[in-house]
């Protein structure tokens, strides 16, 4: 297996920026090209984006064949940003700047005043699992304005739809979601949507990339998105993923006392890839223990590397981003990641460095 890097100027951050250059002409960083030249074909001022967690290029072409419908209208293929994983991703796409730039890097992150790991959807203190009181962490300390801000600041009715598990007015099952897709797309108005559903990422974490459960959602949304576009045909509808997913085995990070002991918390950022915060006269001690248990299926970065890299893309770094690097990182390039938890039941797992989990398809309806 090999080491896969993020696509510049062809990834989910250039895919937004192209977006929001359509409707106000204005963008944070280089358009995606072959977006941009679509979109500049026709005055298109209804667009619904449906991102499907988990259902990148290497998802859905082990579920769908070469005849149906959504393989069919795939139009270009884009790669996520580093790491693949939804925290980074979905936060890139909707702020349609870099981890680099919104702070949002991974799932969980070390916020090193309050010395706590935590879950940035959440607000979960990542090893008790215990919610922590007060304002979310990243509210505070990572703040964005989406592209949907800006777009309704410039007079296009934008808004993003989140499953009732996230939003306590959105859609509580996928038939939902559909449906309320078909009542916004029959809008008169000129829009903006981003709808995002959960699965089959979940799906894929609980039973792994191959079983019958996944295989069904995906067929279900193909076959609702055939149903939807021939009802709207003056939307277009671009669908895409976040990321892609492996099946994953776990190397449990607490099974080693002697490197635990070279660290200051556990391990951040995701399953995947993982920052490491050592502790310090340590550095030579972690070096070495890391390349013996972990040296065949990651590859060790220090905190120089990551910067010198552009890991989690370009543009003005946000404060706390060093603070939240540590001091070295791994990322797998191996069908391996890293727990922290005793009874870990997830199969399929990503945020890592190989290409299968950070391409991605992107299918254009009603072009």
């Amino acid at each position: 297996m090999s080491f896969f890097f993020y696509q510049k100027n062809k990834n989910i951050v250039s895919l937004s920026n192209a977006i929001l250059k359509h409707f106000t002409g204005d963008c944070f960083h280089t358009p995606l090209k072959e977006l941009d030249e679509l979109l500049a074909k026709k005055q298109y001022n209804k667009i619904v984006l449906m991102l499907f967690d988990g259902m990148g290029k290497s998802i859905s072409e082990t579920h769908l064949n070469n005849t149906d419908f959504l393989i069919k209208k795939k139009a270009f293929e884009i790669s996520s940003v580093f790491p693949p994983t939804t925290a980074a991703a979905t936060t890139a796409l909707c702020s349609a700047k870099y981890p680099i730039e919104t702070g949002w890097l991974g799932w969980r992150q070390y916020f090193k005043n309050q010395n706590v790991v935590v879950d940035m959807f959440t607000n979960n203190n990542s090893i008790t699992h215990e919610h922590i009181n007060g304002p979310f962490l990243s509210s505070v300390y990572c703040p964005y304005e989406s592209i949907f801000d800006i777009l309704s600041k410039n007079g296009i009715d934008s808004k993003a739809i989140l499953p009732k598990n996230i939003d306590d007015i959105g859609p509580s099952n996928i038939d939902e979601f559909f449906q309320l897709a078909d009542v916004l797309m029959k809008r008169n108005n000129s829009h903006f949507y981003y709808m995002y559903w959960t699965d089959p990422d979940k799906l894929i974490h609980q039973y792994g990339v191959n079983h019958p459960l996944v295989k069904r959602v995906i067929k279900k949304i193909n076959k609702s998105l055939i149903k939807l576009s021939k009802e709207n045909k003056d939307n277009l509808i671009i669908v895409l993923s976040d990321h892609s997913l492996i099946d994953t085995k776990f190397y449990n990070i607490l099974e080693h006392k002697d490197f635990m002991d070279t660290l200051i918390t556990v391990p951040s950022l995701d399953s995947r890839s993982a920052f490491f915060h050592v502790k310090s006269g340590m550095n030579e001690v972690f070096e070495t223990l890391f390349k013996k248990y972990y040296g065949n299926d990651f590859i060790l970065y220090t905190k120089q590397e990551i910067l010198d890299m552009n890991f989690f893309g370009v543009g003005e770094e946000h404060p706390l981003f060093q603070d939240f690097l540590g001091d070295y990182m791994a990322t797998s390039i191996s069908n391996y990641g890293f727990t922290f938890e005793k009874d870990n039941l997830m199969i399929g797992a990503h945020s890592g460095s190989l290409e299968e989990e950070s391409l991605i398809n992107v299918y254009i309806l009603n072009k």
